[in-house]
Parts: structure tokens; sequence; C-alpha cells
């Protein structure tokens, strides 16, 4: 019970869910969607993984699960956050910052993981937000190489999903529950 393992997880257009499966593939544990999270006891886990996608530079529903586990005593709490961005340590920096207080990221451990955009699962309204901001950027003179790159991006579906993602985070959950 000491160090089993609690992965919750938010995913609206399938990216994260894809993910939390591959992770459930490689290491034991209950997963369970963010909006059942109070049917589980857990304080009988002490590994507790919240995955989510992200949305407008936010990990959705981080704030509501922080609520949650930040308070806890003993257990170790990882982060992980799909999204369509390419994975750099500029990314990575600026997710850590918009979603996490210093003092958090030193009770959780983040990791991301590309995954991609899937235009038919979005909402009406964020898919109308997602096409705007394109059409913004595909209008616009002078565009830096980030704005160039964002425009090209977002303008179709796409996935870049990938098991290799999650080594990283394997690695450490191994290295933890020991």
């Amino acid at each position: 019970m000491g160090n089993s393992i609690l992965l919750v997880y938010k995913s609206k257009t399938g990216f994260t869910k894809k993910y939390v499966d591959w992770i459930d593939e490689v290491i034991s544990c209950q997963k369970v969607p963010f909006d059942q999270i109070n049917n589980v006891d857990i304080n009988n886990y002490g590994i507790i993984i919240y995955g989510a996608g992200m949305h407008a530079g936010r990990i959705q529903g981080l704030k509501e699960f922080k609520n949650k586990v930040l308070n806890l005593a003993g257990k170790k709490i990882v982060v992980f956050a799909t999204g369509g961005a390419p994975y750099t340590e500029e990314i990575i920096s600026t997710i850590k910052t918009d979603n996490f207080s210093a003092n958090e990221l030193n009770k959780i451990s983040f990791f991301y993981f590309q995954s991609g955009i899937n235009y038919d699962k979005m909402r009406f309204l964020d898919k109308t937000i997602m096409k705007t901001y394109n059409r913004i950027l595909e209008f616009k003179n002078d565009k830096s190489d980030i704005e160039d790159g964002t425009n090209k991006a977002i303008s179709r579906t796409y996935d870049h999903s990938s098991r290799e993602n999650i080594k990283p985070m394997i690695d450490y959950l191994n290295k933890i529950s020991n």
C-alpha cells in the first residue's frame, strides 16, 4: 500500500488518455478520471500522478487537483501535461512558471509529453478560438519564427504522441517506488 500508484487524469481530446493507457501498460497503478476522484480513497496511495492536457497555457484541472493533494503528508506527487507544442526547455520552463509556484515545484515532479491537436474532438468554442488565432497569425505581416511555427502547427489536426515520451517519467517512478 505504501508506494501503490494512483493515476488521475483529465482528457478532453484523447491525447492524455492515450498516454495514461501507455503508462498503465508499463507500471502497476489504479487509473481514475478526475471527475471520479471522490470515489477513491487517495490516502491508500503513496504516489499520486495527475495528467491533463494544456489549454491556453494552463494544465486543465491542475488547481483543483493541487487543492486535493498538496497538503497530504508523505505522498509523492507527479504531474504530467500533454500539449501540441514541441518539447523544448523554453516551453517546459514556461509551463512550470505558469502552473506552479516555486514551493509547489519542490513537492511536485513535472513531466511534459508532446501530443497534438484534434479539432474533431474539441468543443465548438475552443475550436473557434484556435481557428481565429490561426487566421490572425496567417495574415500578420513580419511574423516571428515562433508565430510562423505556431501558425503552421495549429492549422490542422495532428498527433505527435509517442510511447518514447513517457520513458523519463517511468524511470523516475521506478526509482521512487522502490
